[in-house]
């Protein structure tokens, strides 16, 4: 087991899961709310970072906080770039300065999502959108502040204390006969547990540098929202596929998020199939 835990963006979908996991292992942690680790505030985290440091020597600190509405980023390119960049940047250097090992999470969206097969993690990014530009530049000063900092890019995510496809799909299909989801995105669904789980084996198993980790296999949306209705006992809800060109949408999406993890694999650490992670998930959902 390894030192304890700061979690910057602790009460996010991955913060929540980290947690989670850390209970699990028997990792202590330290989950401080955003209106004390405000991660774009250069006060809140020096002084965070350098009390946490100071009290645990042999502690990590873990980036799982972002602005994540890609919508929205297209209008507020500002804010995005606010909390993916200028939050990024402040605490891999708190890090630093702390000699801390330093985790950043990061997205498939660094990718154009043309290539045919699993982007590795030496393809070139090319976002399509203000999100992806921002989460690309959060990685370039993550790693130059902080060159030994771990890098996990991952996708498809989902879990416990957050909206996100499952329970969309689950809100949308309840007393409907049908939901039309798109059918030409492929992805990697990524279960927040397991990829908190992952994380941790990644630093445990002492990783530095950019690693990719999403749910082993893929599939494309409407696949993964047949799964989730079938899973629910919805399976009678017809799931109607369309391209996504049929919905509006300010900001172009990667039609590839598929991740290749063969360089975590080497390290032994692997993900769940999508399927399963699915099946543990989708029955705790209200």
């Amino acid at each position: 087991m390894g030192g304890p835990l700061l979690i910057a963006g602790a009460g996010g979908m991955l913060g929540h899961a980290l947690q989670i996991v850390c209970g699990q292992r028997d990792r202590s942690f330290f989950a401080p709310v955003e209106s004390e680790f405000d991660i774009t505030s250069v006060a809140d985290v020096s002084r965070v970072v350098a009390a946490f440091a100071a009290l645990h020597p042999d502690g990590v600190l873990i980036n799982a906080a972002a602005y994540t509405n890609v919508e929205r980023a297209e209008d507020d390119p500002d804010k995005a770039f606010l909390v993916n960049r200028t939050g990024a940047r402040l605490l891999a250097a708190a890090a630093a300065r702390g000699g801390l090992p330093f985790v950043h999470v990061s997205t498939d969206f660094v990718f154009d999502g043309t290539k045919d097969g699993p982007y590795t993690e030496d393809d070139e990014p090319n976002p399509l959108s203000v999100y992806g530009l921002s989460k690309l530049a959060g990685e370039r000063v993550v790693l130059s502040a902080n060159p030994t900092a771990l890098i996990v890019r991952t996708a498809w995510v989902f879990g416990p204390y957050g909206a996100n496809f499952p329970t969309k799909i689950l809100e949308r299909a309840r007393g409907s006969i049908a939901v039309t989801v798109v059918n030409d995105e492929v992805g990697s669904p990524t279960y927040t547990l397991d990829l908190a789980a992952g994380i941790l084996d990644l630093l445990d198993a002492r990783a530095r540098g950019i690693f990719h980790l999403v749910g082993s296999g893929s599939c494309t949306r409407d696949e993964m929202a047949r799964e989730i209705l079938r899973l629910a006992g919805l399976g009678s809800v017809e799931v109607v596929p369309v391209p996504s060109s049929t919905f509006a949408s300010k900001a172009a999406r990667p039609a590839n998020s598929v991740l290749d993890c063969s360089k975590a694999a080497a390290l032994g650490v692997t993900m769940p199939d999508w399927r399963d992670a699915l099946a543990r998930f989708v029955p705790t959902v209200e």
